[in-house]
């Protein structure tokens, strides 16, 4: 994992993480654990059968929580708080057993006025293994600026 901090980040600044492929797996623990029912993303049957899919689908949300956990790679530690994840389009249908990427741009930053935190601004978009743009939305996250003196890991 990177231990870069606010400071070590320039606005237009582009990072790319690794790639994670989507299992029939993290589909079935995401639906179980957020209650979800639609069938589309747990009922391969119907969703070949009524939908253009040709099978079932990842829930949009499943595909921004591994962009999130993606995008811990490449922001590290200093990452205090989520302030504002918004603006999400989903423009590719995700599907089990594809393999997803995520990049993200420094849009802007900002120090808070206790001189230790700021305010980071990106853009992060998601890409299956097709190069075809699945996910995009903004964040605002809360980063500390440098490490804490008494940091030992």
């Amino acid at each position: 994992m990177a231990n870069r901090y606010l400071d070590d980040f320039n606005v237009g600044d582009e990072f790319k993480s690794y790639g994670r492929t989507v299992t029939e797996a993290d589909i079935v623990n995401f639906t179980c654990l957020a209650g979800l029912k639609v069938p589309i993303f747990i009922n391969d049957d119907f969703a070949r059968k009524y939908t253009s899919y040709g099978g079932r689908i990842t829930p949009g949300l499943l595909t921004a929580t591994l962009a999130a956990g993606m995008m811990e790679e490449i922001l590290g530690p200093s990452t205090i708080a989520a302030l504002e994840l918004s603006n999400f389009k989903f423009t590719v249908p995700v599907k089990p057993g594809d393999t997803l990427r995520a990049t993200v741009t420094v849009e802007d930053k900002k120090n808070l006025s206790d001189g230790e935190r700021g305010v980071f601004s990106g853009r992060v978009r998601v890409f299956n293994q097709r190069k075809e743009q699945v996910l995009e939305f903004t964040e605002k996250l809360m980063m500390r600026r440098f490490p804490p003196k008494d940091m030992d890991y």
